[in-house]
């Protein structure tokens, strides 16, 4: 049952937009103030405050919902089950069944789609690049290298 309440918790969080869903994580999981809050997002304490407020009414909205359902179809995977499932679907690892249900999932959820859209353009970007020094800027790349004969020797 504490796998299942647990379940929901992270389904529901997931699908909070960013600002409301960093605040209550930030909050009420790392245990920090309103002000620290404030801090890391870079907004006014009473901002910060709003976004809390939001995001918990959120987060009682989205767990009272329960099973999710979008535009009249049921979701088939609750989002972070399929969120879990990506990578392996991008290498061509999953099941046919389990592609299947991810898909179904993509097409549905409201949520999920732009992020993986946004792995996929992640990907092809670093598809294209040839030298792996190019994905680090260049003056980064060789601060690391001489780190490393530094320690080597």
């Amino acid at each position: 049952e504490r796998a299942e309440v647990r379940e929901a918790l992270q389904d529901a969080l997931l699908r909070l937009p960013l600002i409301y869903r960093s605040a209550v994580a930030l909050h009420d999981v790392e245990g920090l103030t309103s002000a620290e809050v404030a801090d890391i997002q870079g907004v006014a304490l009473p901002a910060a405050k709003q976004r809390l407020r939001r995001g918990r009414m959120m987060l009682v909205s989205e767990l009272a919902q329960g099973t999710q359902q979008v535009d009249g179809h049921d979701v088939p995977l609750r989002c972070w089950d399929a969120r879990s499932r990506v990578s392996d679907y991008l290498d061509a690892e999953l099941s046919s069944r389990d592609r299947r249900l991810l898909e179904q999932h993509l097409s549905h959820c409201p949520t999920c789609p732009p992020l993986y859209a946004s792995l996929v353009g992640t990907r092809v970007m670093l598809e294209r690049r040839r030298d792996p020094d190019e994905v680090v800027a260049a003056t980064l790349a060789e601060r690391i290298r001489t780190t490393l004969a530094r320690d080597e020797g």
